[in-house]
């Protein structure tokens, strides 16, 4: 082996040192402020929320959102939603349990979510006493009861929004929109307003860091964010679209609106109405 050979040895192993020592540096850190500004946000929701009024009470949740995804080392860039009058149903691709976030952060809304999610430690309080509605998967009843609590939220002007994908996805492709939960809008006549959002890295890249997928826990989820240097989240709105009096060509339109933000393919295929209501993801 030549001689540059052994010396180099020692330097690759000093920089593979000092780059496992960083790594656990932010890891440790941003832990750290997470779990700081997670018992802020119980402080929040406990002693505050409930004796503000409901502009501070928006004000407040937006804040503690936008926060938690600095302290996570997510920059957002997101462009302002459309001022719409009235009660709305936003609906949006899925990737992540951080998607909740950024949206939070941009707009105030009420998100439908799967049930098991209420029973999670600290997440599932914080998520109740923000407004979360909880489906329970796989009961056609429940879907009936969490379409009339939607349709009262958007009858009273308040925004409810839903992961029409049912599941989580790497963000790389686009899954059929279910139409189960568009159907309050169809109903009241109320605007859908589709969204689109994507991860990337600091250098413009697609991440696959912040997606919630094959069965990995919150926490291993969450120690991939941390362990990147950065990740920058894109929330981007379509125009709104008023329902056509069927919630299968609208969630079809939904869909196809959010792959044209996402830069995708839309897939030529019929719209379906599943057997169940839909898999709702955190």
């Amino acid at each position: 082996m030549p001689d540059g050979c052994w010396a180099d040895t020692p330097s690759l192993y000093n920089a593979g040192v000092i780059a496992r020592l960083r790594l656990a540096a932010r890891r440790l850190h941003r832990i750290a402020r997470l779990l700081l500004h997670i018992c802020w946000g119980m402080l929040l929701a406990a002693l505050v929320l409930p004796i503000v009024n409901l502009p501070r009470r928006d004000r407040l949740i937006a804040a503690w959102a936008a926060r938690l995804l600095r302290v996570l080392g997510v920059r957002l860039n997101a462009a302002a939603p459309p001022d719409l009058p009235q009660g709305a149903l936003l609906v949006c691709n899925h990737v992540s349990w951080l998607d909740i976030y950024l949206i939070m952060a941009t707009c105030r809304v009420h998100f439908v979510s799967k049930s098991e999610v209420r029973d999670w430690p600290v997440v599932g309080w914080l998520a109740h006493t923000t407004g979360t509605l909880f489906l329970q998967r796989g009961r056609r009843a429940d879907t009936a009861r969490i379409n009339a609590e939607m349709r009262a939220l958007m009858q009273s002007g308040a925004w409810v929004a839903v992961f029409p994908e049912g599941t989580t996805s790497d963000g790389q492709s686009l899954r059929r929109y279910l139409p189960s939960l568009l159907q309050p809008a169809v109903e009241l006549d109320c605007p859908v307003l589709p969204a689109a959002l994507r991860y990337r890295t600091l250098d413009g890249n697609a991440s696959l860091a912040a997606a919630y997928i094959d069965d990995i826990s919150l926490w291993q989820s969450m120690l991939r964010i941390v362990s990147e240097p950065g990740l920058i989240a894109e929330l981007h709105f379509g125009a709104p679209i008023l329902p056509n009096g069927h919630r299968r060509e609208l969630a079809a339109t939904a869909e196809a609106t959010t792959a044209r933000l996402l830069g995708f393919e839309t897939p030529g295929r019929p719209p379906q109405t599943p057997a169940g209501p839909p898999a709702a993801s955190p």
